[in-house]
C-alpha cells in the first residue's frame, strides 16, 4: 500500500503524541499550563508511551517546603518524578521493579503515594480522575512485571 505524499503531515509529531497521551490520561486545561508538562516531551523517548500521570503539590525532603509543584508520570518503561520551573529542574527515574506499592487517599483532597525502595513520593491535591488512572496503570504494570519474573 502506497502512502499519500502528504502522509508525513498526517502523522503526529513527538510533542503532539505526548500531548494526546496526556489528555487521554486525564490532564485538564489547567494541567497543560504547567511548566513541567511543557518540559515533559524532552524526557519521553520515542518508543515510550504515557499511561498515567498525577500532578499537584509535594513536600521537598531537603527544605521541608510543602508547596512545591511536581508530577509523577507512569510510562510503559518507567515512572518519572518531575518538578520543573524556570531555572530549576528536578527529576527522578523509577523502574517498576523498585516500586513496592501505590496508594490513593481521598479525604478533603486526593493524594497519591508511590512507595519505592528509595523512598516515598507523595503528590497532594491531585485530580481524582488522573489519580485513578495512574494508580490503575501502575498496579497493572506491577502485575505484568511479577508475571514475567514468575515465568523466568
Amino acid at each position: 500500500m502506497k502512502l499519500p505524499k502528504n502522509s508525513q503531515q498526517m502523522l503526529p509529531t513527538h510533542e503532539q503524541r505526548v500531548k494526546q497521551e496526556l489528555a487521554a490520561a486525564g490532564v485538564t486545561k489547567y494541567g497543560f499550563m504547567k511548566f513541567a508538562v511543557h518540559y515533559l516531551p524532552g524526557l519521553i523517548h520515542d518508543d515510550e508511551h504515557i499511561g498515567g500521570i498525577v500532578y499537584g503539590r509535594y513536600t521537598d525532603k531537603k527544605s521541608g517546603n510543602r508547596w512545591n509543584e511536581g508530577m509523577l508520570v507512569a510510562t510503559n518503561l518507567r515512572i518519572i518524578f518531575l518538578d520543573h520551573k524556570p531555572g530549576y529542574t528536578a527529576s527522578d527515574e523509577i523502574s517498576y521493579s523498585a516500586v513496592s506499592g501505590v496508594k490513593l487517599t481521598w479525604a478533603v483532597f486526593s493524594a497519591v503515594t508511590l512507595h519505592t525502595r528509595v523512598g516515598d513520593y507523595q503528590i497532594r491535591f491531585v485530580n481524582t480522575k488522573c489519580a485513578n488512572k495512574f494508580v490503575s496503570y501502575v498496579e497493572d504494570r506491577q502485575l505484568e512485571d511479577t508475571e514475567q519474573l514468575n515465568k523466568a
